[in-house]
C-alpha cells in the first residue's frame, strides 16, 4: 500500500523529469489558442499576431481526418464452426461496440486526436463508474486525459503503451473539497474565507488501487496568516482495483528519442513571421501619418515659427513665418511581403500542411486528380501512422474494459445499448459467459484515408470485382453490424422481387382485385412489411376456402371409408390447396399461353394476313 508521501515524491520527481516536454506542450497550446503576444514597443500591449496560424490549422485538419473514421473491432471465435462459440464471439463484438457507442467514442476520439497531433501523446483511462453522477449504466467508461497533467511511470520499451502506474494532477476548489471530504479539508485549510483557493489533487492509479491525495496549501507572504497547515499531503480516499490491471493506456507518436508533437518545429517560424508582419504594420502606420518638419528659409533672419495651424476640414490655411513646411514620407520595403511568403512556405513544408487545408490550390495544379495526389502524398502517411497507433491503443483499452466489466458486473445480465438510467430491458449477454477471452483485433479498414476517400476506395474495389460486398461491409465504418446489413440487403432484394411479381400478376390478371385491395389495405392501416401483408391475406383466404370445403363436405352424401363423394358440378376440393387461388383453378384467371415457335407463328398470323407476310413469316407459318 503506497503512502501519500510516496505519491507526492513520485509526482515531484516525474514533474522534474518531464518538465521539458510539459513546457513544449504548453508552448504549443498557447500558439494553438492564439495567446502569443508580439513583443514590439510601438504596438499595443495586447497586440496579437495577424498572420495565418498554421499551427492551429494543421492540428485541426490532421486530427479531424484521423478521427473521421472509427476502427472496426472483431473478436475471433475460440471454436470456429461451432455455433455456440460463434454466438459468443458475436456477443463480445456487439457488447464492445455498445460500450463505445454509449461512451460517444467518436467525440472522444476527436479530442484524443488533437492531443496526439499537438502534444505527441494521448492518454486515456478506463473506469467502472462515470464522472456524471446521473449516469447509472453498468459499463466501462473511457476518459481522455490531458497530457499536460499526466505523469506515467517510465518504461524502457519505447513502443509500450501500458504503464505500470500513473499520476494525474487536477485542481479543485476548496468549496468542492469541503463538500466532498469535509474532515480532510479542515485538516488542510482552517481559514473561514474560501476565496478562489485551488488545491492540487493527485490521482494515483495502478493495478491494485486508486488513491486520491490532496496537497496542502502553500502559505505565501502577504496572505492571511490564519492559514494553518497540519499536513502538506493527505489521503482523501483509497479505492481497491478489482480488475487487477492498471487502467491507463498512453499511446504516443513514433519519434527518435523524445516525445514531440507534429508542429513543434513551427513555433519559431511562426513567431518570426508574426514579428516581421508587425514591423511592416508599423511602417504602414508611419506612411499614413507622415512626419512634418518646419524648415527655415535660406534668407530668413529668425527661427521658423507656425503662426496658425492649418485645418483642411474647416477650410482654414496655415501660416508659417520664416520657414517652409516639408513632409517626410516613409517608403515601405517591398521585400517584406516576399519574406512573409517565404516563411509561410517554410512552415508548410516543415509540418506537411498543404494549401488544400485552407481551401486553396497550388497554381500548377489543373485537375482534381492531381490535387488529390499532391495532398495524399503529404498527409496520407502521417494519418496512417496515427490511425495504426490508435488501433493498437484501443486493443489495450478494450482488454481493460473487459477486465473491469467482468470484475464489477460479471454475473449481471447486460444490454448492448441502454439508457443512462442503467435499466436493462433486454438481457443480451452476461459478461462472464460471453467474454471467454479478451483477445480482440482492432484495425482501420484503409489506414491513411479519411471517411470520403475510404468510401471511394472500397467502391472502386467492389466495382472492379477484386473485393466481395461482404468484405466491403466489414470495412465500411458506417456499417456497425455487417451480418445484419447483409441480411437487410438480401431481404430488400427479396421484397423487391415479391413486389415485382405481385405487380406483374396484377397487370396480367393472375391476381384477383380483391386480394390486391386487401394487401393494399393492410399496408395502409397496419404499416407492416410487404411479406407480412401477403402472408396475412394468404392465411385469410386459406381460412375462407377451408370453411367452404367443410360446408361442401357436410352437404355431400355419405361415402364409404377410403372413398370421397364427388359432385360433378363442383371441382375436386381435396386436391386444391387452400389459400390464394393458383392459376388454372376456380377464382383465378387462366395462365398465359406457353411461348414457343408455334405460338409465335399463330400470333403473327393473327396480326398480319398471309398477303402481307414476308417469305420468312410464310415459311415459319408452314
Amino acid at each position: 500500500m503506497i503512502t501519500a508521501e510516496q505519491i507526492v515524491t513520485l509526482y515531484q520527481q516525474r514533474k522534474k523529469d518531464r518538465s521539458p516536454y510539459i513546457n513544449q506542450m504548453d508552448d504549443v497550446r498557447r500558439h494553438y489558442n492564439g495567446d502569443v503576444v508580439v513583443p514590439l514597443p510601438e504596438l499595443d500591449d495586447m497586440e496579437k499576431p495577424a498572420v495565418a496560424n498554421l499551427v492551429a490549422q494543421g492540428i485541426e485538419q490532421f486530427s479531424m481526418r484521423v478521427a473521421s473514421v472509427m476502427p472496426d473491432v472483431s473478436f475471433p471465435a475460440l471454436r470456429p464452426g461451432i455455433q455456440a462459440s460463434e454466438d459468443k464471439a458475436y456477443q463480445r463484438r456487439m457488447a464492445t461496440k455498445g460500450w463505445l457507442d454509449m461512451n460517444k467514442a467518436t467525440m472522444k476520439m476527436r479530442r484524443r486526436a488533437r492531443y496526439m497531433t499537438a502534444y505527441g501523446c494521448s492518454p486515456v483511462s478506463i473506469s467502472p463508474v462515470s464522472l456524471d453522477s446521473h449516469d447509472k449504466r453498468a459499463i466501462p467508461f473511457w476518459r481522455p486525459r490531458n497530457p499536460l497533467s499526466t505523469y506515467p511511470a517510465q518504461s524502457y520499451d519505447p513502443d509500450s503503451m501500458e504503464p505500470d502506474n500513473c499520476i494525474f494532477v487536477d485542481k479543485r476548489s476548496l468549496a468542492w473539497l469541503r463538500q466532498t471530504y469535509p474532515q480532510q479539508a479542515n485538516a488542510l485549510y482552517t481559514a473561514k474565507e474560501t476565496g478562489d483557493v485551488l488545491i492540487n489533487i493527485l490521482e494515483y492509479v495502478d493495478a491494485e488501487e486508486t488513491v486520491l491525495v490532496a496537497m496542502g496549501v502553500d502559505r505565501r507572504p502577504g496572505e492571511n496568516q490564519t492559514v494553518v497547515q497540519s499536513s502538506m499531503q493527505l489521503v482523501l480516499e483509497r479505492i481497491p482495483n478489482r480488475a487487477g490491471i492498471c487502467p491507463v493506456v498512453m499511446p504516443g507518436r513514433i519519434t527518435l528519442d523524445r516525445m514531440s508533437g507534429m508542429f513543434d518545429q513551427l513555433l519559431g517560424m511562426y513567431q518570426r513571421q508574426a514579428k516581421l508582419d508587425s514591423l511592416e504594420t508599423i511602417a504602414v502606420f508611419r506612411s499614413i501619418f507622415q512626419d512634418e518638419w518646419v524648415v527655415a528659409s535660406a534668407n530668413s533672419n529668425g527661427k521658423p515659427r507656425i503662426i496658425e495651424e492649418a485645418d483642411g476640414k474647416q477650410g482654414r490655411r496655415g501660416i508659417i513665418e520664416n520657414g517652409n513646411l516639408q513632409v517626410v514620407g516613409i517608403q515601405t520595403n517591398q521585400g517584406v511581403p516576399l519574406a512573409l511568403d517565404r516563411l509561410e512556405r517554410a512552415q508548410r513544408l516543415t509540418a506537411g500542411i498543404p494549401s488544400e487545408f485552407g481551401g486553396e490550390s497550388g497554381s500548377n495544379i489543373r485537375t482534381a486528380r492531381r490535387g488529390e495526389m499532391v495532398m495524399g502524398s503529404t498527409v496520407d502517411m502521417p494519418i496512417q501512422e496515427l490511425q495504426e497507433i490508435f488501433a493498437a491503443s484501443m486493443e489495450a483499452e478494450i482488454r481493460r474494459a473487459i477486465a473491469f466489466q467482468k470484475a464489477y458486473h460479471g454475473s449481471k445480465p447486460s444490454q448492448y445499448v441502454m439508457g443512462t438510467s442503467g435499466v436493462v430491458t433486454q438481457k443480451d449477454y452476461v459478461p462472464n459467459e460471453a467474454f471467454e477471452t479478451d483477445l480482440c483485433y482492432v484495425k482501420y479498414s484503409v489506414p491513411g484515408s479519411d471517411v470520403n476517400g475510404m468510401v471511394i476506395a472500397i467502391g472502386q474495389r467492389v466495382g472492379t470485382g477484386i473485393m466481395s460486398k461482404q468484405t466491403a461491409r466489414e470495412m465500411d465504418p458506417a456499417i456497425e453490424d455487417p451480418t445484419r446489413e447483409r441480411d437487410q440487403v438480401e431481404l430488400e432484394g427479396i421484397r423487391q422481387a415479391l413486389l415485382t411479381g405481385l405487380e406483374q400478376q396484377a397487370a396480367s390478371g393472375q391476381l384477383d382485385p380483391a386480394s390486391i385491395a386487401r394487401i393494399a389495405s393492410i399496408k395502409a392501416t397496419d404499416h407492416v412489411p410487404l411479406e407480412v401483408a401477403v402472408s396475412r391475406v394468404h392465411e385469410e383466404m386459406q381460412k375462407k376456402q377451408a370453411q367452404a370445403q367443410q360446408a361442401q363436405q357436410q352437404g355431400q352424401p355419405f361415402a364409404p371409408p377410403g372413398q370421397e363423394a364427388m359432385n360433378p358440378e363442383q371441382p375436386n376440393m381435396v386436391d386444391q390447396m387452400p389459400g390464394m387461388a393458383p392459376p388454372g383453378m376456380p377464382g383465378a384467371p387462366m395462365p398465359a399461353p406457353e411461348q414457343g415457335p408455334q405460338d409465335l407463328a399463330s400470333m403473327l398470323r393473327s396480326l398480319r394476313s398471309s398477303a402481307n407476310q414476308s417469305p420468312a413469316e410464310q415459311a415459319l407459318g408452314q
